[in-house]
């Protein structure tokens, strides 16, 4: 009907999560997309879901891998889990479940090679084949699949990365060391067990099940504070109003100097991978879509009291950024002091003296916004909550009048053949420079982010290595870089060999947040966006939902700046929160 409100369409995380009776804030994996056959897809979810009910959550969210690809193949394995479970449950009766599975049998029939989204279609079919081979009412259900479970068929989908084509090589030859949990115990996740040691790069060789596994997580977790994904989201009410440690003035601080790791082994891009930097004008809109304005919306009263607290920072701080003192007029080109002038003219009036205000030449503090705006973010809309944490956060620091530049990075969609090293050229997006203020140019830029076209790979730790060298060069005292991220760096590396090294850039990205936090030159602070990145940074603040700007990212932020301004210079042995730190060494691997 003419004048009727638009239906949202739903969000299928959600739908998911109600299907598999999850929490809001539970993770679901990555879902997978076929635009052409909506039903095959929803046949997908409805797998993942009614897995998702049979599986120990903690358990997955413990194993769960960071790089994509190994992620996508566990997320297929899940699936297949879900279908098992599905033959043998009440879920069977289903008719719609039955449908969508007609659904998704033809798409994969009909097509050559069907294309899906964040999934791996190969790691499906392997671990279905492994699956029917000890669960006859599974064999029966997806008989018309036998086709494309052969050897020869399986391998024949389109050419994978070394990297990739290795693992699954692995999960085709020992698929006996999970297929047998099919048809077992009826615990699903002892098939978990068996499958995930297959997606490590060096998997160990003792088979652990699934309870002495998580006996060895607990264990690992009890050792080490840092291995505990989920002690940031604790007590968040709570972490603002605490404050710092205070330590005696005179008293010596014991502190461990780390050396910063050698970051030599990375190659750097040839010169034939020549990166751009833009004000993303390519894609640059004039309007505030209308998902955002009801963000904004909802959250006005959060808004409200968080600008009054920044507001109230630039009052206390401001004294501090200029220098104001007396200075006697200038008397025919000659500064006479009050003193002398009384002895030289006793009955003289004072000399005229007037008050200016000098602003000094280096600022107290300023601050980098580096986001991720690479393909990995479209996983459960994170680039969404990436621009609400970049506007919001350039608006309360502009209030706290803290000079920021917002810098955006993905890469060109470009690959360049033949070179040794990134073979992608990078994308750098100066959103908001620190001499800008936060205006409506500034949302503008911002929006580019929402546009999915600029999505392509991404290199953490390459942007975050330039950007640390354009802050160095601020003229400050303090300064703080602000890194949002999923923490998967999704970029590839070829080797002298021409291998495409999967797992390099994600251990690159490690390797340069442990060196900044060793030089203790710029305080860096991961914002992770619906993802644990505690194995990464020493201090980060993890984003769920908008809610979290508010209640979590803005206090800290706050806390820190205020932390600085008090010692004077950043205390990298003196963490904010001492359940936020994750030491870690860094690893390094030198390709061959």
């Amino acid at each position: 009907m003419p004048g009727a409100a638009k239906k949202r369409p739903a969000n299928p995380q959600r739908v998911l999560r109600s299907l598999a009776g999850l929490k809001n804030d539970s993770p679901v994996g990555f879902l997978p997309v076929i635009p052409s056959t909506p039903k095959a897809e929803h046949a997908l979810h409805d797998l993942r879901a009614i897995a998702l009910r049979c599986l120990d959550m903690e358990f997955l969210a413990a194993i769960r891998p960071s790089h994509s690809d190994p992620a996508y193949m566990l997320d297929a394995g899940i699936d297949v889990i879900g279908y098992a479970a599905f033959v043998q449950g009440s879920c069977r009766e289903y008719a719609g479940i039955h449908a969508n599975l007609g659904a998704l049998h033809e798409f994969l029939l009909d097509m050559p090679e069907p294309d899906i989204v964040n999934y791996d279609l190969q790691a499906f079919l392997i671990t279905l084949r492994a699956a029917r081979e000890t669960m006859p009412a599974l064999a029966a259900a997806t008989a018309a699949l036998e086709p494309l479970l052969t050897e020869e068929r399986i391998f024949r989908i389109s050419r994978r990365p070394p990297g990739c084509a290795k693992l699954l090589r692995r999960i085709y030859d020992k698929r006996q060391q999970f297929a047998g949990f099919f048809g077992g115990s009826g615990d699903w996740n002892e098939v978990v067990a068996g499958f995930f040691p297959l997606l490590l790069e060096e998997p160990d060789d003792t088979i652990l099940s699934y309870l002495e596994m998580k006996e060895k997580i607990r264990a690992a977790r009890g050792s080490s504070p840092q291995a505990q994904p989920d002690a940031t989201n604790k007590d968040e009410d709570k972490e603002p109003r605490r404050s710092l440690k205070q330590h005696k003035p005179g008293r010596k601080r014991k502190t461990e100097r780390r050396a910063p790791p050698s970051l030599n082994y990375y190659r750097p891009a040839s010169a034939a991978v020549t990166d751009v930097i833009t004000r993303g004008q390519d894609f640059r809109v004039l309007t505030v879509p209308a998902s955002i304005k009801d963000l904004y919306e909802q959250h006005g009263r959060e808004l409200a009291k968080a600008q009054t607290s920044w507001l109230q920072y630039a009052e206390q701080t401001r004294a501090t950024k200029s220098t104001m003192r007396w200075v006697p007029a200038d008397e025919g080109g000659i500064i006479l002091s009050h003193l002398t002038q009384k002895v030289i003219d006793p009955v003289s009036s004072p000399p005229e003296m007037s008050l200016i205000e000098e602003t000094q030449d280096e600022q107290e503090t300023i601050v980098s916004l580096l986001l991720d705006v690479s393909c990995s973010m479209q996983v459960d809309e994170r680039y969404k909550l990436a621009y609400m944490v970049a506007d919001r956060l350039s608006l309360f620091l502009t209030k706290g009048e803290v000079p920021t530049e917002i810098i955006g990075h993905t890469t060109t969609g470009e690959i360049i053949p033949n070179v040794v090293g990134r073979n992608r050229p990078l994308h750098y997006i100066v959103f908001k420079t620190r001499e800008e203020p936060h205006n409506l140019s500034t949302v503008h830029r911002l929006c580019a982010i929402l546009h999915t076209g600029m999505h392509h790979f991404g290199y953490d730790g390459e942007a975050t290595m330039w950007c640390y060298e354009r802050l160095k060069k601020g003229r400050a005292k303090r300064r703080i870089m602000l890194v949002v991220t999923d923490g998967d760096p999704s970029g590839t590396y070829i080797s002298k060999r021409g291998d495409d090294i999967s797992y390099f850039t994600a251990r690159h990205f490690r390797d340069v947040v442990a060196f900044i936090e060793a030089e203790k030159k710029v305080e860096i602070v991961g914002v992770p966006v619906k993802a644990d990145v505690s194995g990464i940074f020493s201090r980060s603040v993890r984003i769920d939902s908008v809610e979290d700007i508010y209640r979590k990212l803005s206090p800290f932020i706050l806390a820190l700046l205020r932390e600085l301004n008090e010692h004077g210079k950043p205390l990298a042995d003196s963490p904010l929160d001492s359940r936020m730190v994750a030491h870690r060494k860094a690893r390094l691997l030198v390709p061959q």
